[in-house]
Formats: structure tokens, C-alpha cells, sequence
């Protein structure tokens, strides 16, 4: 059964049921269905859960029993922990049981520890008549994890070139240790000796040079390579939709990302070095084998120990590993989430409990370090007896071979080949040690190559649709028959909602907390995709025209808008790279935050970041309003963009904005805000009402349509 860890936080489910297919034969990847069956943040229902195994050909059985009848379970099967969690129970012992858990890995638990995490709930899966197992179709590549690039395989050529002719002076060396035996010691040649010192003496020269630059030849590799490896994940993942991120830890993410580094080394630098260890374990075993049949013999055995010892090592190893990168994620997760909410912990007093749970998850990092660290402790010791009794054998082996052979005068071996020998040896068994290393070091890649994976077959946003202007388009906003919600089974959010801004228009949107607001702001902005129905700007389908070429007519401001670290017009002009300075005092004069700026010290260049910036709540609303004109919209869309205004600067506010005839569209719970609109719409049980209108010349009647 293959361990699947959980990328989302709330696919604890998919992640359990992904387990149990595997050990049924069925490769369903947890990519796979995650698409297949998305999940919102809220998680999964253990009815979802039934239905999604339903799908996949499996006959699923809730059960609802006592900690002491787990052992009667059909295993593996799923069950319910923490109330908010789900896992996989792998084994049951008399003392404890064995629990594969998507968001640690696999736990040996107590009874005592079962009882405090165990529901009571359980999910058997047996196959039903229509089950087939199917082979997970291998998806990954090198192509679709880092994209494409440039002169690699020049590069890789020359630099294999380069070591070849490095490998033949390495090959060449032990014969000097077997011509200083046999033909100078035994004769007693100074002459011969000084020619052969002249010689291998230049000959290390050149193979000194040669390594040097081979060695810079390598560094820049490395270096390009990363950086365009880098740089095409980047770019893949900042096209990925905000679900992609919303669903994820910060620390995850970033983990994740890292998984890059990993890979171009071991694809590149790595890989240069598994072809020559290749091809000189090649060129030192024929030598070995001309020396002595028998001796070389007892070399392989030796190679052959280590190898299935690595190799029957591997899966334990991997899903150490493979812990202790997701406990890292979360560590670091945890850590910048309180950099974040440092201001809270101290008002709360929360301090020593937020240190103790990061204590707590370090220690679960080191725990899983610890366990690594034996391992490959187990594998030096046993490397160190397998191949130091394999040197006394061969010792021992062609020491008796030359007695014998001096005993009988019938040579077949001398002192120097010995040697020679030896010396081979030594190279052939490094060579393929770190040969074996690294075809464990290749299996392990999977690991990151699935983590980054995540990342990199994520489809990104839909914009297929070419660079164009839309002036000549009247700057309307309208919902048509839209519904959506954010995972398959849940409640609809929007239901067949349908309205329109019309040009020029100020239109304020209120409702309930929680009743879609926001969301339907955000499919607005393309943001999220309507579940059915379709936006419209301009009259036309957002789909046709494209979203990044609708996005540059509007300017928003969002609940959950933040700074980014730079100066106060960094952050205004969003960072362009000609800003243009008279636009940016011109912005923040309309969001009345140009004179509380001049009065700092350093004016427009006062440093703000995303930890502190300095400014009160009403300044920082005003400095995103601010960023949103620069961009010169035709649209605003505003989410409680003035909620931290006094009155009068929200009343200056709202002025400027008329004078400027954008079509507005402004989420509010405050009545000054809501008096400001032209017409009001209300968002109530999946639908967009119109409450009220108003004229120049006062009020009109309140009416309500969908």
C-alpha cells in the first residue's frame, strides 16, 4: 500500500481513499482525484467519502464500533480521528496498531493513544463487481516538472568530454604503482624511476588543470540551470488560480518549491557522475578480471551485499523522508504564520503555547532526522564490514596465490600486479558503491518529483486569449444565470443569480456575513469560475475576451489585500518598473492619504512591508485605494475598502471617486457607504436582489427582483 501525504489541507479523505485503492490494485494518483472530486476548504463529508468510493468501483461499509472490535475490521479501511480528520488502519496488534496518517505519515500507536484520537466511525472498502485495478500511468517527466531549457544537452556533453579524459589518467595510475614494483624495486633502475616520476608528474598536471576546469565548468551548469529551472516553476506558479493557494500552507508551498534544487542537482551533476562511475567500474572490472578470476570474484560478492542491502532499505528510507519534508513544511508554516499574528499572540498571552507547539513540531523534524540518521548509519557500518572483510579476503587470496606461485616458480600473479590490483579494486567498488547510491538517490526523486509535481501539473488559469485593449467597450459588469459552489455535494452559494452594472454606474452590494458576498465579487474578477452560467463585460463573455485583458480595466481592493515590502510608492505604483511620480501623488491626493504622507519623514519613500508598515488601518485602506487608481481602471470594485474610515474621510473619499465617473461596484455594511450608491442589491440565499434606488431628486420606491 503506497503512502500518500495530503498537499491540500483539507484532502485528508482523498488521501485515505488514494491509500486503500492502491493496496487494491487501483493507481489512482492523489492529483488525479483531486480533479476528479474536488474538495473545498470545509473538507469531506464521510458520505462524500462514500459516494467518491462508489465512482472509483469500491462498495463502501460505515461502521460505528468499540475501540476493542477494531481487529474485526476488513483492513486497510478508513477512520474517523480528531472529529476533523481522517486516516488509514493499516495493521492491529495486541499492544498496538499501525496508522497511515495523510497529514504525518505512518504512526505506530498504543491502544491508550487509539482511544483519545479514534471516533468510533470506520470506512471498510471492499471491491465491487465492476472494480478494475489498473497501473498508474507513469505522468511525470523531466520536461513537465521544470519545463524547457536551454544548450542543456551542450553543455552536458562537453562536460562529460572533459571527465572521460579525467577517467583515463585514474585508469593509468595503478600501473605506475605496478611498474615501481616490479621493474624498478626488483632491478633497482634510478634511471627508469626518475623517467616514470618525469612522467606521471606531468601527467598529474594536466589531470589537475583538466579538474579545474571541469569543476567551473560544472559550477556554471549548475548555476544556469537553476536559475532557469526556477524561473519556469515561478512562472507556473504565479498563473495557478487563487483556489491553488487558498487551499495550501504557506510552508507547504514553499517546501515544495524547494523540491527543485533537489532535482537539478541530481539530474545534472549527479547524473555526470553515475556515467562515469559507470563507465570506469566497466574499464576497472576487465582490469581485475585480466589480474585474477578469483579475486574479483569475491569483489563482486561483495558489491552484490551492499547493493540488495541498499536496496531492501529503500522503502523505509523514503518514507522516512518523506515525513520529515511535510513535518518541515508545517514547521516552517507555523513559524511564519506567527511572525504574522505577533501582534495578537501578545495581546492574548498566547506566546508560551505558540512556542511550545513549534517546539513540539521541531522536535517531530528531529525525531524523523534521527531516524534517517540510523539508517544511513546502518548503511556506512555495514558498507565499512562488507567491504573490509572483502579487502581481507582479497589479501588473503593473493598473498597465498604469489607464495604459492614462488613456491612452485610458475607466477601468476607478482607483487606489483597485486597492486595493481588492489588498486582497481579500490576504484571499482567506490565506483559502484556511489553507483548504487545513486540509483537509490534516483527512486528517491520520485519523492520530490511527486511534491513538486503538485505544483507544476496544476492547471493554471485559462487565458488563451491574446494581448488586446477594451476601450471600445462600455464598461459594464453583469452576472448571467450563474451558479456555484465550491465543491460537488456542498451548498450552492450563488443559485442562478442574475445582474447588471451598467456603465457609470455606483452599485452597493450587502447581505448577511457568509452570505456570498465576497464570492461573488471574486467571479466577478474571474477569480473563481462559475460552477454554470457566465460574467459578461462589456456585453461580451469574460471567456472571450480573456482574463488578464478584462483584469486591466479594473481596480480592486480586497478584504484580504496586502502590502508588499517597499516604499509607500513602491506600493501604490504596485511596484512599475517607470513609475510615474506626479500619477502617484495624483492617487493618493484622491484617496486623501497625500498629505498624511508628506508629513512623515520620508515622504513617499517611507518603507512599509508585509509584517509593519508603520500606518493605521484607515491609512493602509487608503494606500490600497490609492494602488488601484494608479492603475487608471474604468471599474472599481471595492470589498469594505472604507471600513476603517472616519466618516468625513470616507465622505472625501467617496467624492473623489464621483468626480472621477468609474463604474463602481462596492461590497458595505456601513449605511454612509450604502447611502452613496446609486442602487443597492442584496446577495440572500443564492440570489442578487435589488433593494432600492436612488435618483437625484431623491428616493424612490423600494422594489425587489431577482
Amino acid at each position: 500500500m503506497k503512502l500518500f501525504l495530503q498537499s491540500e489541507a483539507a484532502e485528508c479523505g482523498l488521501a485515505s481513499l488514494a491509500m486503500v485503492a492502491s493496496h487494491h490494485g487501483l493507481g489512482q494518483d492523489l492529483g488525479d482525484l483531486r480533479r476528479r472530486f474536488p474538495i473545498s476548504l470545509k473538507g469531506a463529508k464521510l458520505s462524500s467519502l462514500i459516494s467518491h468510493a462508489g465512482a472509483m468501483g469500491f462498495s463502501a461499509r460505515p461502521l460505528k464500533l468499540e475501540l476493542e472490535h477494531l481487529g474485526q475490521l476488513s483492513l486497510p479501511c478508513i477512520l474517523h480521528w480528531d472529529l476533523n480528520h481522517f486516516v488509514v488502519l493499516k495493521k492491529v496488534g495486541a499492544r498496538s496498531c499501525v496508522v497511515l496518517d495523510p497529514a504525518i505519515g505512518e504512526r505506530r500507536l498504543s491502544l491508550a493513544e487509539m482511544s483519545s484520537h479514534f471516533t468510533g466511525v470506520a470506512l471498510e472498502l471492499t471491491p465491487n463487481a465492476d472494480f478494475k485495478p489498473q497501473k498508474q500511468a507513469p505522468r511525470l517527466s523531466l520536461g513537465s516538472l521544470t519545463g524547457k531549457v536551454s544548450g542543456l544537452k551542450r553543455s552536458l556533453l562537453q562536460i562529460l568530454a572533459v571527465a572521460v579524459v579525467l577517467e583515463a589518467f585514474a585508469v593509468v595510475a595503478p600501473l605506475f604503482n605496478q611498474l615501481v614494483v616490479d621493474e624498478v624495486l626488483s632491478s633497482g633502475d634510478f634511471e627508469l624511476l626518475g623517467v616514470l616520476i618525469l612522467g606521471f608528474g606531468l601527467l598529474l598536471l594536466i589531470q589537475t588543470a583538466l579538474f579545474l576546469g571541469r569543476s567551473w565548468m560544472v559550477v556554471l551548469l549548475s548555476q544556469t540551470l537553476s536559475l532557469q529551472w526556477q524561473s519556469n516553476v515561478f512562472a507556473h506558479l504565479i498563473r495557478l488560480p487563487t483556489s491553488f493557494f487558498e487551499k495550501r500552507h504557506l510552508g507547504d508551498i514553499t517546501s515544495r518549491f524547494g523540491a527543485v534544487n533537489a532535482i537539478q542537482r541530481s539530474l545534472t551533476t549527479a547524473a555526470i557522475e553515475a556515467v562515469l562511475d559507470g563507465l570506469m567500474a566497466l574499464i576497472a572490472l576487465a582490469m581485475m578480471l585480466l589480474y585474477s578470476v578469483p579475486l574479483t570474484a569475491i569483489v563482486l560478492g561483495a558489491v552484490a551485499a551492499y547493493g540488495a542491502l541498499r536496496w531492501a532499505a529503500y522503502r523505509p528510507f523514503r518514507d522516512a523522508s518523506a515525513e520529515r519534508l511535510v513535518i518541515a513544511a508545517k514547521e516552517n508554516t507555523h513559524f511564519l504564520e506567527t511572525l504574522r499574528a505577533i501582534t495578537p499572540l501578545k495581546l492574548y498571552g498566547r506566546e508560551d503555547e505558540r512556542r511550545a507547539r513549534w517546539q513540539n513540531l521541531i522536535v517531530d523534524v528531529q525525531n524523523r532526522d534521527v531516524r534517517t540518521a540510523k539508517m544511513s548509519m546502518a548503511f556506512q557500518t555495514a558498507n565499512t564490514l562488507i567491504f573490509g572483510l572483502e579487502n581481507l579476503a582479497v589479501l588473503w587470496l593473493g598473498a597465498r596465490t604469489i607464495l604459492q606461485g614462488q613456491q612452485s616458480h610458475a607466477v601468476s600473479l607478482t607483487v606489483g600486479m597485486l597492486f595493481a590490483f588492489v588498486s582497481y579494486k579500490s576504484q571499482f567498488t567506490s565506483r559502484v558503491g556511489k553507483l548504487i547510491d545513486y540509483g537509490v538517490e534516483l527512486k528517491m526523486l520520485s519523492l520530490h518529483g511527486e511534491r513538486l509535481a503538485d505544483i507544476v501539473l496544476e492547471a493554471p488559469e485559462q487565458d488563451e486569449v491574446p494581448h488586446s485593449e477594451l476601450d471600445h467597450l462600455a464598461p459594464s459588469l453583469e452576472l448571467r444565470n450563474v451558479s456555484f459552489r465550491y465543491a460537488e455535494g456542498e451548498p450552492w452559494i450563488l443559485k442562478h443569480a442574475s445582474f447588471k452594472v451598467e456603465a457609470g454606474e455606483n452599485v452597493a452590494v450587502t447581505g448577511p456575513s457568509g452570505a456570498g458576498k465576497t464570492t461573488l465579487l471574486k467571479i466577478l474578477l474571474g477569480l473563481l469560475p462559475p460552477t454554470e452560467g457566465e460574467v459578461l463585460y462589456g456585453g461580451v463573455p469574460v471567456r472571450h475576451l480573456g482574463v488578464r485583458n478584462f483584469r486591466r480595466q479594473i481596480g480592486t481592493v480586497m478584504q484580504e489585500d496586502a502590502l508588499l515590502t517597499g516604499s509607500l510608492a513602491d506600493n501604490i505604483s504596485f511596484f512599475d518598473t517607470h513609475p510615474d511620480m506626479d500619477r502617484v501623488e495624483q492617487c493618493a491626493a484622491q484617496a486623501q492619504l497625500h498629505e498624511d504622507i508628506r508629513r512623515m519623514p520620508m515622504g513617499y519613500q517611507t518603507l512599509v512591508g508585509d509584517l509593519g508598515s508603520g500606518l493605521s488601518g484607515g491609512q493602509k485602506q487608503r494606500l490600497l485605494l490609492a494602488r488601484a487608481l494608479y492603475k487608471k481602471p474604468r471599474v472599481l470594485a471595492l470589498d469594505e475598502a472604507t471600513s476603517h474610515l472616519d466618516i468625513a474621510n470616507e465622505r472625501a473619499v467617496t467624492a473623489a471617486l464621483a468626480q472621477m465617473k468609474l463604474t463602481r461596484l462596492v461590497i458595505a455594511h456601513r449605511p454612509e457607504t450604502i447611502a452613496g450608491a446609486q442602487r443597492v442589491v442584496q446577495v440572500r440565499d443564492g440570489q442578487v436582489l435589488e433593494l432600492a434606488r436612488q435618483v437625484s431628486n431623491g428616493p424612490a420606491d423600494s422594489t425587489a427582483a431577482p
